[in-house]
């Protein structure tokens, strides 16, 4: 479980059907992409896509689309790409955070939550990866970690502003760290690589482009539910008050 410390309440992050512990000290349990709602539970579906990781590799990659195949071998063979594969980040994650934050400033997104991150990573249930040319990183993964289940959490790349060949080389580095992603959690003995959701609404092109990107890896298209739940008194108290202020702030 990753425990997160809100303004109001101690939250639980509870991933892939992961049971709550006996002793959880928190307020608030937030599931999160589980195969089935929660009971008494605020419910929210989402799309997502997985892929089976107990075939054997060659199995595996034969699902990919020809292009994707064919991007990974040529990254593999005459990019010149280094692998950073750490499963226990915690000397790397501040590089991580501000390679993804220059990353949400080019593209207008959220910075990375660098909190959520430290919590992960004390709770073990973090890994990170990154693709290099030399000592520059092209691309960096994160992941969440839950039983035999890795799920794909952040992924950033810079490129904007670069020519059109670098850009290509970026997105050949980013399908290559996937695919070296899924060899690594494989031979961890990962049994499933969830890759973090996908757009119900694919009305933008950047939605379209990412699921599509998404689903050239030939995973299985899943539904799964994320739940909140109150896990003590204060939290049964917590989450309506919570939500009434959500409300007013949206209103104002």
């Amino acid at each position: 479980m990753i425990r997160l410390q809100g303004r109001g309440a101690v939250y639980g992050e509870l991933w892939f059907g992961e049971a709550p512990p006996p002793e959880a000290g928190v307020d608030i349990f937030y599931y999160r992409f589980r195969e089935a709602p929660a009971a008494h539970a605020r419910v929210t579906p989402l799309l997502s896509m997985a892929t089976d990781l107990t075939p054997d590799e060659e199995e595996i990659a034969c699902r990919f689309g020809k292009d994707c195949r064919y991007k990974i071998r040529r990254a593999d063979g005459k990019d010149g790409l280094r692998l950073e594969f750490t499963p226990e980040p915690e000397h790397r994650l501040e590089a991580f955070a501000d390679f993804f934050d220059a990353f949400a400033r080019q593209k207008g997104h959220s910075r990375c939550d660098r909190h959520w991150l430290r919590a992960a990573c004390d709770a073990g249930q973090l890994a990170l990866s990154a693709a290099l040319r030399g000592d520059e990183p092209l691309v960096w993964h994160a992941h969440v970690l839950c039983g035999r289940t890795v799920g794909l959490q952040h992924t950033a790349s810079l490129f904007r502003g670069q020519d059109n060949d670098f850009r290509a080389l970026v997105g050949r580095a980013n399908r290559w760290l996937h695919w070296q992603d899924m060899l690594k959690f494989k031979a961890m003995g990962f049994a499933r690589y969830d890759w973090g959701g996908l757009f119900a609404d694919e009305s933008t092109p950047e939605r379209a482009g990412i699921n599509r990107f998404k689903r050239d890896f030939g995973g299985e298209q899943i539904r799964v539910y994320e739940c909140t739940a109150p896990a003590n008194l204060r939290g049964r108290v917590y989450l309506p008050l919570r939500e009434a202020w959500r409300r007013w702030s949206v209103a104002a």
